[in-house]
């Protein structure tokens, strides 16, 4: 073997060592992004386990209603959310109702998406009516405990881990540009 082809050889085995390592880097990359997924579709399954859903269309002075038991053992606060499509001309109002009925919020609902939080005081049925005075609209709307900090959690972490493999991604695509670069001088 003469110095040309040693050279050539070393050079070869460099290329593939590299393409090694980009090829590792890659799989630790890709693996990262697809772990945040599935962190994240768990976490929002553990989040929504607890919430009772509703959607339909609802038309002028028309009421929508959703219903849960819920315990005040459990927890001491109660979230809801309503989504409205088509919300141009709405006139739409969102009311709690607790165990006893009686209201114990109400809100005028001025956007398509609206997150409110209510007190559970008592254990037993919460309703959240809907009642639309204007145009008909299509509504999704939960209500439910607020989930606890370690399912909160579970949606952070998903999400730093996400990130972590995206910038990963970016940081693998400018150093193959780099190297592209090196090659061709």
């Amino acid at each position: 073997m003469g110095n040309r082809e040693k050279i050539r050889f070393k050079l070869k085995s460099f290329d593939l060592k590299r393409m090694k390592k980009t090829g590792i880097f890659l799989a630790i990359v890709g693996s990262l992004i697809g772990i945040g997924i599935i962190l994240s579709v768990y976490g929002n399954l553990l989040i929504f386990e607890d919430l009772n859903q509703g959607e339909g269309e609802v038309f002028l002075g028309q009421d929508f209603e959703i219903e849960i038991e819920l315990d005040n053992k459990e927890s001491q606060t109660g979230i809801y959310a309503v989504q409205i499509t088509e919300f141009e001309k709405a006139e739409i109002y969102a009311t709690i109702i607790d165990p006893f009925n009686s209201a114990i919020e109400q809100q005028r609902l001025s956007q398509e998406v609206f997150e409110g939080n209510f007190e559970i005081r008592s254990s037993g049925t919460y309703k959240l009516i809907i009642e639309n005075r204007g145009e008909m609209v299509k509504i999704f709307a939960v209500i439910g405990s607020e989930p606890d900090s370690g399912k909160m959690s579970l949606n952070l972490i998903s999400i730093i881990v996400l990130m972590m493999g995206l910038f990963g991604m970016i940081g693998l695509a400018i150093f193959l540009i780099i190297n592209r670069r090196r090659k061709v001088s």
